[in-house]
């Protein structure tokens, strides 16, 4: 199997085309299953802009396309199909993720970055203020929090407010996940919520207080663990431009991110099948 943007785009279409989609009205010049393929595409490409996508991709899959969708009527429905598009990606995640070791964590991700956002965007009420503590600074925006297997496949997300803490998502997120060991950041410290999730089936390995010889071994394993989740959230971030989203409501926002997730997870399906690092994700740029 050759790892490439033609290749990605086959197999969203071929996963999306077996999940019924009901759609009311004539099904259109382009079926849901293509807008999919679509957005899969603009996802791995990395760019943020649909218009600009739309005027590129015709150059990059020439005649994949016959007819393209207006960049309104584009938005329009893939937003439609955000609860599509994450039933897919959770299908295929469901095949390839394997063990019970689960890995999560969180990020920011800034909206609506203007003067008077907090009261005119219609984010307002459903984001506030976070503080980033890898850029030392406050994102007014919501928080991805995202949980993988030990290579990285998302199995669950959520999103929340940007000064909510990660606790009580994670917790949700692990109640269909009985038997596994949680990996997470030193954030999750709590004798409390260690014994909550036990009562789930679930336990949760963090950083040691303190650093000795004598768990040194232990904690560089535990460090290199969390560097999965980590490299994920940066797949989705850096190469495919999540953190310039360009999303103008909540709903775009989680559209915007369900495409990414499920570009991502159709990339390491592939690279599993042909034997290639499962995160390495630069084959399907396009270029």
């Amino acid at each position: 199997m050759t790892a490439s943007l033609e290749t990605l785009v086959v197999a969203a279409y071929i996963f999306a085309d077996g999940v019924a989609i009901p759609r009311p009205g004539p099904q259109g010049k382009i079926s849901d299953a293509e807008l999919i393929a679509l957005g899969v595409a603009q996802a791995a490409i990395g760019i943020p802009s649909d218009r600009q996508f739309l005027g590129l991709v015709g150059k990059l899959l020439p005649g994949w396309f016959p007819h393209l969708p207006e960049q309104s009527q584009y938005n329009r429905r893939l937003r439609r199909l955000a609860p599509s598009i994450a039933s897919v990606q959770l299908r295929i995640s469901a095949l390839l993720a394997s063990g019970k070791l689960r890995l999560a964590d969180g990020t920011l991700i800034g909206v609506a970055n203007y003067a008077g956002c907090q009261s005119r965007s219609a984010f307002a009420g459903t984001a506030a203020y976070g503080y980033c503590a890898a850029k030392s600074q406050y994102v007014w925006g919501m928080r991805l929090v995202l949980l993988t297997d030990s290579i990285g496949v998302p199995v669950g997300y959520t999103l929340v407010a940007a000064n909510e803490k990660e606790y009580e998502p994670v917790r949700e997120l692990t109640t269909s996940q009985a038997g596994c060991t949680l990996i997470a950041d030193k954030g999750y410290w709590g004798r409390e919520y260690a014994e909550t999730l036990a009562l789930q089936g679930v336990k949760i390995r963090t950083p040691e207080r303190t650093r000795s010889a004598s768990n040194l071994e232990q904690e560089q394993r535990l460090a290199r663990l969390r560097l999965v989740i980590e490299s994920t959230i940066s797949n989705l971030k850096c190469q495919m431009r999540l953190e310039q989203h360009l999303a103008k409501t909540p709903r775009g926002l989680v559209q915007r991110i369900a495409q990414r997730l499920l570009a991502l997870t159709l990339g390491m399906l592939i690279n599993t099948l042909s034997a290639r690092p499962a995160r390495a994700l630069v084959a399907y740029d396009g270029r």
